[in-house]
């Protein structure tokens, strides 16, 4: 049971500090003044989504803080012990959310993860609010319900555990060899068209680098020959260097005598002339041999083009592209020859399947049995809740055949569920979603949680306005019912409930007034434990609508009666 909930700068609340005892805790006070604000806190704390619209306008963080206390057999124990947070039985959960959206949660003082946190509080608090609705009037959600009734056998539950694995790895083994054999033939198709593209192309590394630098070199020729006319002139002209230096070595020849040092310059000159003239011959071949193709450059972008779309079809780069066509002819070559190892796998599939289907039938006989035994319990219930004319019905599909089973089987067996119920004596049964109203919706809700109370483990029950769409008699049935609820279980147990009926907070153990005041032009949520009897008398008395002494009389009559009405369960 939780013990102890503290609550920092959530909504309206600054700080608050509440214990809770066991039994029946009801908490009550006008609309508005932050009821469910506690149960959201709590929500909170247990891994609930975590809205930043929760923090108290002007703070940067929120935090609450849970103490719980458990027996020592409750399977909360060896799961935290799993995680390594001890089997103590006090269990200590803080979960801190700023502004900024850092989460940080703690377990016993240890950091703990969300998924630990949601994990370990499955089992230490079951929280019913209005959303319970509406996932119960979704079929897809009944199936669930019905199952929490049933006393499956373990060894069944392990072996479709079992099962279910070995046909996902058969499955996933088979998708690896092609799937079907049409399938198969169909990526065969494929991967055939691949081979044969990428061989055909006849890829070679290094080849687009080549043809990418001819290509450039075609489609600049102009400017080529362009350079090398000029350079050539340059050199070769009539005033070119070549010439140029041809004189100056003849007016050096011509002073040998004179000047003797300048033989050795002229001979270097001479050497310079005879370089200079071996360049001009190279430039002049190179010339001859650049002349425009424009037959040679269509066929150089044809071949870049080609090397291009293989590319962006098979990777990102010539050697991808090969590796690609190694894969898949490894591929193409596995799935050509495994038609021995397909019969194998699609023999041992069936077994498994046939194994799967002999499980699900013992599983399908179980939630029948029970769901006719849940329907009586219901309507007993229902009747109980003033619901007497309300017929309860567990609808299944028809079972189907193996071969049925074999096209789509599913983890959870064959069986789908539909919740029918007819609200009146001769009104025909229709789905739970087409005939239920709001008040019976809580009612019905109320009906399965009381059948439940006593198989459940989870030590902590809260109901967020149970009493949606009740008043009247209606109302005092709801509240016997949830004083079953909360006194039909061991030492340690608790249910806490938001209210608005009179009825309830009677019957409470422990009432909590939650109210609302200003100060400093601020808004702020308090809680005050109404201990004496005449708090008691004056809430219950508010929530009456009554004035005056005997509307305190009267109140006072309801709670006596509802002290004696626990003392007899």
């Amino acid at each position: 049971m939780i013990k102890s909930l503290s609550i920092n700068n959530i909504a309206l609340i600054d700080h608050l500090d509440i214990d809770f005892k066991e039994g029946l805790t009801v908490l009550s006070g006008e609309t508005g003044s932050g009821k469910s604000i506690i149960i959201d806190s709590l929500a909170f704390v247990l891994g609930d989504r975590a809205d930043k619209t929760l923090i108290k306008y002007g703070a940067d963080n929120a935090e609450v803080t849970a103490l719980f206390e458990v027996s020592k057999d409750n399977p909360v124990v060896s799961k935290m012990e799993e995680y390594g947070y001890g089997r103590d039985t006090e269990i200590l959960l803080n979960r801190k959310m700023s502004v900024a959206g850092k989460n940080e949660i703690r377990i016993q003082g240890k950091t703990a993860t969300l998924a630990i946190l949601k994990e370990i509080c499955a089992e230490l608090v079951d929280i019913f609010g209005q959303g319970q609705h509406l996932s119960l009037l979704n079929e897809k959600n009944q199936l669930s319900v019905l199952d929490a009734f049933c006393n499956f056998n373990g060894d069944d539950v392990l072996l479709k555990n079992e099962l279910c694995a070995q046909l996902n790895a058969i499955n996933k083994e088979l998708k690896s060899l092609g799937g079907s054999d049409a399938e198969r033939a169909r990526t065969l198709d494929i991967l055939k068209y691949q081979i044969d593209e990428i061989t055909a192309a006849k890829l070679d590394v290094g080849e687009e680098e080549n043809l990418s630098a001819m290509h450039l070199r075609i489609v600049n020729e102009e400017k080529i020959i362009s350079a090398l006319e000029l350079s050539i002139g340059n050199l070769n002209g009539e005033q070119g260097a070549i010439s140029k230096i041809a004189e100056s070595c003849s007016a050096l020849k011509s002073i040998f005598s004179l000047e003797n040092s300048v033989m050795e310059l002229q001979n270097r000159l001479q050497s310079a002339r005879l370089e200079i003239e071996d360049v001009s011959a190279e430039l002049c071949e190179l010339i001859e041999q650049t002349e425009y193709n424009q037959v040679n450059v269509d066929r150089l972008e044809s071949r870049l083009e080609e090397i291009k779309q293989i590319k962006r079809k098979y990777g990102g780069s010539v050697e991808e592209c090969l590796k690609f066509l190694d894969n898949a002819k490894t591929l193409y070559d596995g799935l050509s020859n495994c038609a021995e190892h397909i019969n194998k796998l699609n023999t041992e599939k069936k077994a498994v399947l046939e194994e799967m289907y002999r499980v699900n039938e013992k599983i399908f006989a179980e939630r029948k049995q029970v769901a006719e035994k849940l329907s009586r319990q219901i309507m007993r219930e229902l009747c109980d809740l003033g619901m007497r004319g309300t017929n309860f019905v567990v609808q299944f599909n028809d079972k189907p055949t193996f071969e049925e089973y074999s096209l789509s089987p599913f983890s959870n067996g064959f069986d789908e569920v539909q919740f029918l119920m007819s609200a009146n004596v001769g009104e025909p049964l229709k789905p739970l979603s087409k005939v239920i109203s709001g008040g019976e919706m809580s009612r019905f809700m109320l009906a399965v949680k009381n059948i439940t109370a006593l198989a459940e483990k989870i030590p902590t029950m809260v109901f967020d306005e149970i009493d949606t769409g009740i008043s009247g008699t209606m109302a005092q049935m709801v509240a016997n019912k949830l004083a079953n609820v909360s006194h039909n279980r061991k030492d340690g147990y608790q249910c806490i409930v938001i209210t608005h009926l009179p009825q309830i907070v009677a019957m409470a153990d422990v009432n909590l007034f939650i109210k609302k005041y200003e100060q400093n032009n601020k808004t702020h949520t308090d809680v005050e434990v109404l201990e004496t009897y005449e708090q008691r008398a004056t809430e219950v008395s508010r929530l009456m609508g009554g004035v005056g002494a005997h509307a305190v009389v009267s109140a006072k009559e309801l709670i006596d009666w509802s002290v004696e009405f626990k003392k007899n369960l």
